[in-house]
């Protein structure tokens, strides 16, 4: 089930973030998840529409030094803006995810599947307030380089037996992820209220 990176930002986008309103919680976790795409379909780019190229060759050279092999990069039909690049690790069984968003920007993602259906995820993604399962690892840490996030996650990730990747199945387990990820949210029960901050409170006293 993943990746959680991905999930996180389209369950987080919808909510004006300055009002920093709990995305898990309410009708805003409810309306966001209702927009969103049970499964997706990867389609290769000809073209890719990659806004921060020299951020993504840095990054990709960061890859290919650590043993990732190019798995290709993608459109995804329901999400035209958003430039997908899959690099894959078979010795380390992990794969590695560039994002390059309008919205958001440029982000990266590593993820290793786990033999009992579990993953740990690492992303330079923001930190967003998502459920994350029981036995799962999701470490978002924008501050770090996406080299420096990979050392962090080779030391840090569950030592247990670990599910196969390789380049020629990347998409179609991205795919498969991704709807895995998406039917478990839209499972968990909806909680009627909303947390809030104290931002939020002050617009309100304001108006």
């Amino acid at each position: 089930m993943w990746p959680l990176g991905l999930v996180a930002f389209l369950l987080s986008w919808p909510v004006v973030r300055s009002l920093t309103v709990r995305l898990t919680r309410g009708r805003f976790r409810t309306q966001a998840l209702g927009t969103q795409p049970d499964r997706i379909n990867l389609v290769r780019a000809t073209q890719p529409n990659w806004r921060q190229e020299q951020l993504r060759e840095h990054s990709a050279r960061q890859l290919s030094a650590a043993g990732f092999v190019n798995a290709g990069t993608f459109q995804i039909r329901e999400m035209p803006e958003l430039t997908l690049g899959l690099y894959a690790n078979a010795q380390e069984n992990t794969y590695a995810m560039l994002y390059d968003h309008p919205r958001t920007g440029f982000w990266a993602e590593f993820v290793t599947r786990y033999q009992d259906g579990t993953v740990a995820n690492f992303t330079t993604l923001e930190p967003m307030d998502i459920e994350v399962p029981n036995g799962f690892m999701h470490v978002a840490a924008p501050h770090l380089t996406i080299g420096d996030l990979w050392k962090t996650m080779l030391a840090d990730r569950p030592a247990k037996p670990m599910l196969p990747c390789n380049p020629f199945t990347a998409a179609v387990d991205f795919e498969k992820g991704y709807a895995a990820a998406m039917a478990y949210h839209k499972q968990q029960p909806t909680i009627t209220s909303v947390e809030t901050t104290s931002d939020e409170e002050e617009m309100r006293q304001a108006a």
